[in-house]
């Protein structure tokens, strides 16, 4: 075989090997998982994917979570979650918030898309509908507490992951809202501040907020059991030691959620916290990117040696001998100019509202930022 080829068929036998590594660990004990889409009262359709574990039918309905994720995330962030969470029976919505991943819609319309996700679950015929808890990470949790305040009996429990009640983005919490309320809160988060009025993470437990939820004068001990899961006033934290992106990828986080889900959900689990395996779904993904960088380049390689391309492949214009000053400026300011306007820029992207061509209105901000950076680019053309 030839040398331009061995690149781009080892990047094949990577992107193969990792999906189906990747593949094989998501459904992992017959669970199936399935891309759906949801519409909302308001005509907007909502993306998610359904996983069903085998023990979930019309006969036997299984207790459901509804995985919503933060904000410019995607429900693919909810997979480690998701993954263990149907390992152990429960039919699982991982959902795309509205104006995130495939979901149409404004970003934060709708109650973030979460009242439609679980008015969703609730109609599916292998979910005990009487039996759904609602998990969600950072901006998700807004999502969840807006499903428990339009439908207040329609849930067991919630998990914050990384997040807070209100005010100023969902309900306020109190000792009865919401019910059954499960905090996991990283010792490193860096929205300590925003969530729980605290400068550090870790301190979490003295929170002024944190307590008037727990309905405790003292600090709040991680890991007690506070009130009760039958009246639903049931409280409990548990403080991960990783930072607020890393919930995602902690073993502690994960198994501190799934912990939650089996002491408020109806349904004996056999299977330990601890046995978690969606870390080599992450290691599949990894190897599955890393082999299609290894097509592009090997894509490109092959076609440059073609005679049609071939002319891309030689000595650039303005390509210089030596970096001299101007170089060094230009590649200061390509380097600081993306990063000093990404705020500014995103800001006035927001005029740009969803719409029929464009629907997702965080991308739109995205799509006005690096726009406006490629003007700013021309002169140095």
């Amino acid at each position: 075989m030839a040398p331009k080829w061995k690149l781009l068929a080892a990047g094949w036998l990577l992107v193969l090997a990792g999906s189906g590594l990747a593949l094989a660990v998501q459904t992992s004990g017959g669970v199936d998982v399935r891309d759906v889409r949801i519409d909302t009262e308001d005509g907007e359709r909502l993306s998610a994917l359904l996983y069903v574990p085998p023990n979930a039918t019309a006969e036997t309905p299984a207790p459901a979570v509804l995985a919503v994720h933060g904000y410019i995330n995607s429900r693919e962030t909810q997979s480690g979650f998701a993954i263990e969470l149907a390992r152990r029976g429960y039919v699982v919505l991982a959902l795309d918030q509205t104006g995130h991943g495939f979901s149409g819609g404004t970003a934060g319309s709708e109650g973030y898309g979460g009242p439609a996700g679980l008015r969703y679950l609730t109609e599916l015929p292998f979910v005990d509908e009487d039996n759904i808890a609602l998990e969600g990470h950072s901006m998700g949790e807004w999502a969840v507490l807006a499903e428990a305040s339009a439908y207040p009996e329609g849930y067991r429990s919630v998990a914050l992951v990384g997040s807070a009640t209100g005010p100023g983005f969902a309900a306020v919490g109190t000792p009865t809202y919401p019910r059954n309320l499960g905090v996991v809160f990283s010792r490193y988060d860096e929205f300590s501040q925003l969530m729980w009025g605290v400068l550090d993470g870790a301190d979490v437990t003295a929170s002024t907020k944190l307590k008037g939820v727990f309905g405790t004068e003292a600090d709040v001990e991680p890991g007690r059991a506070y009130g009760s899961t039958r009246d639903g006033t049931a409280r409990w934290l548990a403080l991960p030691n990783t930072t607020h992106p890393g919930d995602h990828l902690s073993r502690q986080a994960i198994g501190y959620t799934v912990h939650w889900m089996n002491v408020t959900l109806d349904g004996e689990r056999e299977m330990d916290v601890g046995d978690q395996i969606w870390m080599w779904k992450e290691a599949g993904t990894l190897i599955a990117f890393l082999g299609g960088v290894f097509v592009l380049l090997g894509a490109f390689d092959l076609l440059l040696s073609l005679p049609r391309f071939a002319p891309l492949a030689e000595r650039g214009v303005g390509v210089v001998e030596r970096a001299g000053a101007r170089w060094w400026l230009t590649l200061a300011a390509a380097t600081a100019i993306p990063a000093l306007s990404y705020f500014p820029l995103t800001n006035w992207g927001a005029i740009l509202a969803a719409n029929p061509v464009l629907p997702q209105e965080i991308t739109n901000q995205i799509l006005v930022w690096a726009l406006a950076n490629a003007v700013i680019a021309l002169p140095a053309l």
